[in-house]
């Protein structure tokens, strides 16, 4: 049974996730695939479902072992709460890797250490990589029966994060001085004073520091969200380990 489900994307345009079901006999087989027209997804399920009604075709198609970057492209494509850029982009990455061209079910934790530590940048943007390649491990074998052992991947944290190969971002322990906000005050001051359509950073930095927002939260700040009667306005999708999506104070 096929379903065609549509989505809008951030720049206002549609994309139609087809769906495909198929239960016979006590076997059961799922796949979906994203277009950007509906009739193009809809001729797609028509087609799968003649090739799933071909005796044994099912099966078949149950012992398919996918590399990792079907797993990652089905984690982007499938998700229903908005995956944020960065995360997006870091799982882009991953795809353009040898891992990625790897069979699920041969990914072992040694082959994922061996990704982390091939990696540029400090251990803790290892860190974010291995996060984000951990929440696809944890659903591929329950939701499409791909073989990923979420096991491996636990294993490979805990050696990753042994070995200083992946840690936690360092906490600041440096303020800006008043000094130093002065003179960021008077240049952003004398920016606006030469060049009146310029962003007012120097109320920008003020409110960062007052609000304690970050620069993200801060350009998403909207005016129906402002509550001049009351002196405040709603920050949405605040930055949070777990939940950001609706995190809104």
């Amino acid at each position: 049974m096929g379903s065609i489900r549509t989505r809008k994307r951030k720049d206002g345009s549609s994309s139609y996730l087809a769906r495909l079901r198929v239960m016979r006999e006590g076997t059961s087989y799922h796949e979906t695939k994203t277009f950007d027209r509906r009739p193009a997804a809809a001729a797609w399920i028509k087609k799968r479902e003649k090739e799933l009604a071909r005796p044994g075709a099912l099966e078949e198609f149950n012992a398919y072992d996918p590399p990792l970057s079907k797993a990652i492209e089905r984690y982007t494509e499938e998700a229903v709460k908005e995956i944020g850029r960065t995360k997006a982009q870091l799982l882009k990455t991953i795809s353009t890797y040898p891992i990625a061209d790897m069979p699920c079910s041969a990914i072992r934790s040694k082959n994922i250490i061996e990704f982390l530590q091939s990696l540029p940048g400090q251990s803790q943007t290892v860190g974010n990589y291995a996060s984000h390649l951990a929440s696809i491990f944890a659903i591929a074998r329950p939701m499409w029966d791909f073989r990923l052992d979420d096991r491996e991947m636990r294993d490979a944290i805990t050696v990753a994060r042994r070995m200083g190969i992946i840690s936690r971002s360092a906490q600041r322990h440096r303020r800006p001085t008043l000094d130093e906000l002065d003179r960021l005050s008077t240049h952003f001051i004398d920016r606006r004073r030469r060049t009146p359509q310029a962003m007012p950073m120097h109320k920008v930095i003020v409110f960062a520091l007052f609000s304690t927002r970050r620069q993200a939260e801060i350009t998403r700040l909207a005016w129906a969200d402002f509550q001049k009667q009351h002196k405040r306005i709603l920050a949405r999708d605040m930055k949070h380990p777990g939940e950001k999506i609706g995190n809104d104070t």
